[in-house]
């Protein structure tokens, strides 16, 4: 244990020289108050899209428990599964994951999932 703390000791030194090396070599001039009228910071607004969420029954189910975790295009990139292949996906999100998701609310969500992504010969 001793040792270990040594090591760290001496990691940490180690660290705080080089970042003391590193302040010293890069140095950066101020610049006066012509340059800066000059060179103001300049600011852009990126784009935003909406998630494109396809449109099925209980949408807005599979928006509320869904989306806290998975991005509205997780989805889209699945294979279509069988009905029975989305019902162990949902319920792997509840057992093993810990998503609070009613047995009525993942019904809801398979349904969802079957309309947009299911397979084409699901039963």
């Amino acid at each position: 244990m001793r040792k270990a703390n040594c090591i760290c000791s001496a990691v940490m030194m180690g660290i705080v020289f080089c970042l003391s090396l590193v302040g010293q070599t890069q140095q950066v001039p101020k610049a006066s108050p012509k340059q800066a009228a000059v060179n103001p910071v300049h600011t852009i607004v990126l784009p935003q899209y909406p998630p494109e969420i396809a449109a099925g029954p209980h949408v807005d189910t599979y928006r509320k428990d869904c989306l806290i975790c998975h991005s509205s295009r997780y989805v889209a990139m699945q294979p279509r599964f069988s009905k029975g292949v989305w019902e162990k996906e949902v319920k792997k999100m509840v057992d093993a994951y810990g998503a609070t998701i009613s047995d009525a609310e993942q019904k809801e969500i398979v349904e969802y999932l079957v309309a947009v992504r299911g397979a084409s010969d699901s039963k």
